[in-house]
């Protein structure tokens, strides 16, 4: 036990003074805080945009277009920023109006020049909406303020319709009220646990999804680390003195548990800047506009996420090890280890389409497949409601695996790191591993 805990502190220690360690760690902290603050410099800046209102001119003598757009634009802010109408009066000629918008639009004073004919009676004036040339279009004039001119255009339309029908103002008024619907999801079955709000939902989305994407390059990063630390201590032929000090199998899983410490503390120090940042004063307002609480975060999922972190790597890193003491030399590990990355690929791409549907069958059936549930049993526990069984019987099988694939890992690594040369086949490695139990 001894000899393990010297292999834990020698190879933490050692991959904690690494100016690769101190390096990485300080760009993805530069990066996560970059990505953080993201939505609070966005709106910062929509902010900025919005200030200066979009104006549209409008041509339309004879109707009552222009007036009503004013009230409609005066009453409610519409996207992004507001729209300012300017009255055009006509020139008296087609000439001489067309000089007049194109002089408008040259000089930049509206965005866009709306004209207006008035139509017969009881008909809706007919309407043309011009704007500068901006490049190739298939469809000209479909940009945002032409869609919230389109929108307001379409509303005086109706209440036009609706008032020449004879109904009263305050019935209108009545009728376009909005409708005051609350989402709820039900559970299907009686032995799940309680359904998730909608708010609930969207804080366990994004968490999700960020904790999905930390434990996917998690595993990939730091199992990969174990399988080339193994091979270049091989290569250089360290490993024969190492051997020699301690059993085989206090080795390999001294490596495994002390990267894993490493990658643990790593991820510790990524959640604190995580933390520091939400709790800036201008990404509380950002999550608010965004109607994020973040006094809905599931606790409880951080535990499960701590508990399929552990399970994920120590399934990935016995066989990452495995591999690696096969291998002779470094260059070689990135190809032997492409088959395994490849299962945490394919575990990573289903955890995304089960981000849409958590309880679909295919996804289900992998949530107990010890290579996938890591990541699929803790996305359908964040985003869907299994019930207590189906999580108790995806962590058993997670374990059995580790256990399984440590005593198998372990045989082929006392073995395989005293084995040169060429990467011995699976017939070579079935013997020296009977000649050495022997």
């Amino acid at each position: 036990m001894n000899s393990m805990l010297t292999v834990i502190r020698f190879t933490l220690l050692n991959r904690l003074k690494t100016k690769s360690f101190k390096i990485t760690t300080l760009i993805f902290v530069l990066l996560i805080s970059a990505v953080v603050n993201l939505p609070a410099i966005i709106q910062q800046f929509s902010k900025e945009d919005g200030k200066e209102a979009v104006k549209i001119g409008v041509m339309a003598d004879g109707t009552d277009i222009q007036q009503k757009l004013t009230e409609y634009f005066a009453a409610a802010k519409v996207g992004a920023s507001t729209v300012e109408i300017v009255p055009l009066e006509s020139k008296g000629g087609a000439e001489a109006d067309a000089a007049l918008i194109r002089e408008k639009l040259k000089n930049k004073d509206v965005k866009g020049v709306l004209t207006a004919k008035p139509a017969g009676a009881g008909e809706f004036p007919q309407l043309l909406y011009q704007t500068g040339a901006s490049g190739f279009s298939m469809n000209p004039g479909t940009d945002e303020t032409a869609g919230l001119l389109k929108t307001a255009l379409q509303t005086i339309k109706t209440n036009s319709a609706i008032t020449q029908a004879g109904i009263e103002p305050a019935v209108l008024a009545k009728i376009q009220e909005p409708v005051n619907l609350t989402t709820e999801t039900v559970a299907l079955k009686e032995a799940e646990t309680p359904a998730k709000s909608k708010e609930e939902l969207g804080i366990a989305f994004i968490l999700v999804y960020a904790l999905l994407f930390l434990l996917y390059m998690s595993v990939i990063g730091y199992g990969s680390m174990v399988s080339t630390e193994i091979t270049a201590e091989k290569s250089s032929r360290v490993m024969e003195i190492l051997i020699s000090s301690g059993s085989p199998l206090k080795q390999m899983f001294g490596k495994i548990i002390g990267i894993c410490l490493m990658g643990l503390l790593q991820n510790v120090v990524f959640g604190v800047v995580v933390a520091v940042n939400l709790m800036l004063p201008w990404n509380g307002a950002a999550l608010q506009s965004m109607d994020l609480d973040l006094s809905l975060i599931p606790y409880g999922l951080l535990g499960y996420f701590l508990l399929f972190y552990l399970g994920g790597f120590f399934i990935y890193a016995t066989i990452f090890a495995a591999i690696g003491s096969l291998v002779s030399r470094s260059e070689e590990v990135q190809q032997a280890v492409m088959p395994v990355t490849l299962l945490i690929i394919i575990a990573f791409m289903t955890a995304m389409f089960g981000l849409q549907n958590p309880e679909a069958p295919f996804v289900t059936a992998m949530s107990y497949v010890p290579f996938f549930s890591p990541l699929i049993m803790f996305l359908r526990i964040g985003l869907g409601s299994p019930a207590w069984w189906e999580i108790v019987i995806s962590i058993a099988i997670m374990l059995g695996s580790i256990f399984v694939l440590g005593w198998l890992s372990a045989k082929i690594y006392r073995t395989g790191v005293l084995m040169y040369g060429k990467r011995p086949s699976w017939k070579e490695l079935r013997k020296a591993m009977k000649a050495f139990q022997a």
